[in-house]
């Protein structure tokens, strides 16, 4: 049985950390600071991912072979590389590989997480505005329901939508309820009573 090749010098090893380079100036990304084998691993990950496509699966164990190879790769460029901003690399790191296995196989939550997380927008200002001015006494519960059930059919929580409103300057519109809400809305005032005449 032939041996295998054995070469002195990898013939590899220069190309791709020469395409890896040219990938992140494509990017944007300063790479000056990494050394010639976290370029080639980097580059390697990079066309696994090219050919897998963006899949959850992929994305996950090409992520997990990267936090224990002990290169120390920079967050910034490892979220380039895999597409998808890093959060979680202390949890990854501390899982056992029966445990690994599991979350590599996990439903990906993060599209509705999301969805869930969805932004008004100053596309949203008008319709909010008018609908807030047509119904001055409308409650948070109430604009919500309009919000996601209406003709907008955003999926914001209710959790987020005041500091959304607050953002697009819309709060000033529900100050009325607010007011109500905290029982703060002074009672109107009586007709006064003149005192008696010296």
């Amino acid at each position: 049985m032939a041996s295998p090749r054995r070469y002195r010098h990898d013939p590899e090893r220069t190309g791709l950390a020469r395409s890896f380079a040219a990938w992140a100036a494509r990017q944007g990304l300063a790479v000056q600071a990494l050394s010639a084998e976290q370029r080639v691993v980097l580059e390697a990950v990079r066309r696994f991912l090219a050919w897998s496509g963006s899949g959850t699966l992929f994305t996950r164990l090409a992520f997990l072979m990267l936090l224990h190879l002990g290169l120390r790769f920079p967050r910034r460029i490892v979220q380039a590389v895999l597409g998808r901003s890093i959060t979680d690399k202390s949890v990854w790191r501390a899982l056992t590989p029966r445990d690994a296995l599991a979350r590599l196989r996990a439903p990906d939550r993060r599209a509705e997480a999301g969805a869930r997380r969805s932004k008004l927008t100053v596309a949203h200002v008008g319709p909010i505005a008018r609908f807030l001015t047509a119904h001055p006494h409308t409650t948070m519960v109430e604009l919500h329901r309009w919000l996601t059930t209406g003709p907008l059919a955003l999926p914001i929580t209710r959790r987020r939508l005041y500091p959304a409103l607050r953002r697009l300057g819309l709060d000033a519109l529900l100050l009325p309820w607010g007011q109500r809400k905290k029982g703060a809305l002074p009672a109107s005032p009586g007709p006064s009573t003149p005192g008696p005449s010296c």
